[in-house]
């Protein structure tokens, strides 16, 4: 069923709603949705109300709230994936799937491998990444969608994951001794923790960065005896984390 997002909450005693602008766009000019199908507004409370549409105008569709129910579908923990920047579709495979494998916030970073260079500030690819988030998001019924940020260097996004995470990973193909699934038997999910994961671009970390990272206070971990893409290795992260989190 079609899912869109709200910025704004409904009020409980709603029982229909206006929408409007590019949301009523994309569902009258690229959906072509008609009178009497039904979709998902999420609305900013992480709730889904089941709507019917009752109308279809040029710049407007006009639903009744059917049903509503809060979204569970958010893991219990806030991930914030740090990726290597990294040649061609590789980004966007690794955005689309992380977001729906539970990634809160995803950070383009730049790493003294990374072939992409991106300058801080430049949005024309934060805007395409984020419209890749925003599908993801929708086709795997999320109660948000996640942010794409705008790009950092290591240091500065080492510096931030120190300063607002509880858990801060480093997976390195150098590293041997540090077993993730150790470290994240000491987690309290009950807490909702934050969580930083550090991904390299094509080539890995050099062993300059993972000292780097040590001394910001994170974790080197190994993924296990095989070398994963760059774009496989969040999303293989982020599905330890929810096996751990709610599958066991």
């Amino acid at each position: 069923m079609t899912r869109l997002f709200l910025e704004n909450a409904i009020d409980d005693l709603t029982d229909s709603y206006l929408i409007e602008g590019e949301s009523a766009r994309y569902l009258s000019d690229v959906l072509r949705m008609r009178v009497g199908e039904e979709l998902i507004l999420c609305d900013s409370a992480r709730v889904d109300h089941i709507c019917s549409i009752v109308s279809v105008t040029k710049g407007a569709v006009a639903v009744s709230i059917k049903d509503r129910h809060s979204n569970t579908n958010e893991p219990k923990f806030q991930a914030t994936v740090y990726q290597g920047l990294a040649k061609g579709e590789r980004m966007d495979l690794s955005i689309q799937k992380s977001v729906e494998l539970g990634v809160t916030r995803y950070v383009p970073t730049s790493c003294s491998r990374s072939i992409v260079k991106m300058k801080p500030g430049k949005e024309s690819k934060c805007d395409r990444w984020q419209a890749i988030a925003l599908e993801a998001a929708r086709q795997c019924g999320r109660g948000i969608v996640p942010q794409v940020a705008s790009p950092l260097d290591l240091k500065d996004a080492l510096a931030e994951a120190k300063e607002s995470c509880d858990l801060v990973l480093f997976p390195w193909e150098e590293e041997k001794e540090g077993k993730l699934g150790e470290i994240l038997e000491n987690v309290k999910w009950e807490e909702n923790p934050k969580i930083a994961v550090f991904i390299g671009p094509e080539g890995g970390f050099s062993e300059e960065e993972a000292e780097l990272a040590q001394k910001c206070g994170a974790k080197l971990v190994t993924l296990g005896k095989r070398i994963l893409r760059t774009e496989t290795a969040a999303p293989a992260v982020l599905a330890m984390l929810v096996y751990r989190s709610e599958l066991i």
